[in-house]
């Protein structure tokens, strides 16, 4: 819940502005599963709840905060909670829909009982609609570096994601896609460069206004 906490205040900042009269706000929160598991033995565990959420103001400023947690069991070295928080621009923006952004932002990589270590990333999205209910999303971020954790020295992150965006009804959509991260960093013990990688489906759902 402490992860949380910033994430639900900032989103209640925001939503201030249109109050304000700064400009129509867009936004949308969701909920989150990521399904990673063994892909050596086959097993598979099942997804924890995780969280997004995002505000663009005037189609062209955007703010988006996003919670992804897996099985502590799925994972060995890799981080089991990362949380992120962009700061975002639409540097083409043909619709609200078909759009590419860059942004800067903050994120934090839990490691289990060993801790967490958090710095600065930057990131670039991109989105394609079509049909008008259906969108393409692409998303990538880079934490160059995230400090020293347990064993684990010098720690960079690499986060991707890539699906589809559904919207069956007014006001709400679901979306369903495929989320890969690794995290390299240095063994305190053995001196060399280690890779450790989650991947797996994202399934999701959201309102958005």
């Amino acid at each position: 819940m402490k992860n949380i906490r910033p994430l639900v205040f900032g989103f209640a900042l925001l939503f201030s502005l249109r109050a304000y009269g700064l400009g129509p706000v867009d936004g949308e929160v969701g909920v989150l599963g990521w399904g990673v598991g063994d892909y050596e033995t086959g097993d598979f565990n099942t997804p924890m709840v995780s969280g997004y959420g995002e505000l663009w103001l005037n189609e062209r400023w955007g703010f988006r905060g996003a919670l992804y947690r897996v099985n502590e069991d799925s994972v060995l070295m890799a981080p089991d909670e990362q949380t992120f928080f962009d700061f975002k621009y639409r540097l083409l923006s043909a619709t609200d829909s078909t759009f590419l952004a860059l942004g800067l932002g903050w994120e934090q990589n839990r490691f289990g009982a060993d801790g967490s270590g958090s710095g600065p990333r930057i990131m670039a999205e991109g989105r394609v609609g079509m049909l008008g209910f259906l969108k393409l999303y692409t998303e990538i971020g880079w934490a160059p570096a995230l400090g020293d954790v347990g064993a684990r020295q010098d720690i960079s992150s690499i986060a991707a994601e890539a699906g589809l965006v559904l919207d069956p009804f007014p006001f709400f959509d679901v979306r369903l896609g495929w989320r890969y991260q690794i995290s390299d960093y240095t063994g305190v013990l053995t001196g060399s460069d280690v890779s450790e990688a989650s991947y797996g489906v994202i399934m999701g759902a959201g309102f958005h206004w």
